[in-house]
């Protein structure tokens, strides 16, 4: 008889693994079983091996053996994170659409061109002004003949302050002129923030209302109707007369002459009608 060496049973002889264990018995290991029930001392088999070790077979059997260290696994890096944003092209042309342009700082110093617009736009409002109250133009009006009224023809000089349309070229003259002193004015400093009411734009508009009044008081007789009316000395003639005359059917026939005052004003707007152009390219330039 014999006894296994792992579990301690006891196996015949002709026995070659254990039938409780399944452990191969070898005879130089397994021990005889004493007759007198005492365990003499058995080797033990090695304890089992960690997670990280393999068992090397023997060469005669397959019992385990002395314990193999396996070879650790390859480290495999992480990929280098990448920063927050677009992926990076491959191509050598620079994204120029992530960029953003700086703001530009603001340059000082003397505006030459709001400068001289300031001083235009004075000037020409000014004469504009002086103009008004000059002799604009120059009536002749002519009533046909009738059964129980003879022909009459008449003349009269007036000037633009005397009609309606001349308050008007006054305010236009003064709107003018109070625009040219604050382009003047931010003149000096390009880096000045202009208000808007001081926008050369005002001035487009308030010269072309000019040189519309102009070509108005030039062309269309009407426009001088009410003044024809509060002036009747310059003809020679009564309120009364003068009213019947301009409100009679058919209307008189009137031929209008364009005198010095209107021509300088029409001039002198179409000199601020340059100047807020120019006024208007150098608030441009401003940003």
């Amino acid at each position: 008889m014999k006894i296994c060496p792992r579990c301690e049973a006891e196996l015949r002889d002709s026995v070659i693994r254990c039938v409780r264990c399944g452990q191969t018995v070898r005879e130089d290991i397994a021990r005889v079983a004493d007759p007198t029930g005492r365990s003499p001392s058995v080797p033990r088999t090695p304890p089992p091996a960690p997670a990280h070790s393999v068992w090397a077979l023997g060469p005669d059997d397959d019992r385990p053996a002395s314990p193999v260290a396996a070879a650790p696994a390859p480290v495999v890096a992480p990929p280098p994170e990448r920063p927050f944003g677009p992926a990076p092209s491959a191509s050598t042309v620079p994204n120029l659409s992530a960029r953003r342009a700086l703001p530009t700082r603001r340059t000082w110093g003397p505006d030459p061109f709001m400068l001289l617009a300031g001083i235009v736009a004075i000037a020409a409002g000014s004469l504009a002004y002086i103009a008004v109250k000059e002799p604009w133009v120059h009536l002749t009006v002519t009533r046909a003949a009738t059964d129980t009224e003879s022909p009459l023809v008449i003349t009269m000089s007036l000037r633009g302050k005397a009609a309606f349309i001349g308050t008007a070229a006054i305010a236009i003259s003064g709107v003018l002129a109070g625009l040219g002193i604050v382009w003047f004015l931010y003149g000096f400093q390009r880096g000045w923030t202009m208000p808007g009411f001081a926008n050369p734009a005002l001035g487009l508009v308030v010269t072309t209302a000019g040189l519309l009044a102009t070509a108005l008081s030039a062309t269309v007789w009407f426009v001088w109707k009410d003044a024809m009316v509060l002036h009747p000395k310059a003809a020679g003639m009564t309120m009364q007369a003068m009213k019947q005359l301009v409100e009679q059917q058919p209307s008189p026939l009137v031929q209008i002459g364009r005198l010095s005052g209107l021509m300088t004003f029409g001039g002198m707007m179409l000199l601020g009608l340059l100047a807020s152009c120019l006024g208007w390219y150098a608030y441009q330039r401003r940003g």
